[in-house]
């Protein structure tokens, strides 16, 4: 089995600039958290005091082809944690894309709108629940 190609022969992993690396090359810089890393914004209460959560804007290179569909590989990846939109995100080909597209999720999220441009949910919502481990937990 190729480990650096998909079953059409495509490679898997990516350099920032969209070339493909092979799998030793981008575990190393995938390693390096400034070469990962692409913009991160923290949108909070404007007052203290604000019951209102904090949200994390997250982009990073993820160097591995998300999309399995086309021939444009979806390298990048924007994030939201937190607030009514947590764990949804977008993917993206490019640097610029990527950039623009976590420009655009700030701006929205700020102007107390959801994020478009095909935001999608990445995880399950979490719910919160407590389940008792031992008998003398349990309400009665």
């Amino acid at each position: 089995m190729d480990w650096e190609r998909d079953w059409d022969g495509r490679p898997i992993y990516y350099d920032r600039q969209g070339k493909p690396m092979t799998m030793q090359q981008w575990a190393q810089r995938f390693e390096d958290e400034d070469y990962r890393h692409i913009a991160r914004d923290v949108i909070g209460p404007d007052e203290p005091l604000d019951p209102a959560p904090l949200i994390t804007v997250s982009t990073s290179w993820l160097g591995l082809n998300h999309d399995w569909r086309s021939d444009e590989p979806l390298i990048y990846e924007t994030i939201i944690i937190g607030g009514e939109d947590d764990a949804t995100g977008m993917r993206y080909a490019t640097e610029n894309q990527a950039r623009e597209g976590h420009r655009r999720a700030v701006d929205d999220l700020r102007a107390g709108r959801g994020p478009r441009g095909g935001a999608l949910p990445l995880a399950p919502r979490a719910r919160a629940q407590i389940t008792p481990t031992a008998e003398w937990q349990r309400q009665r």
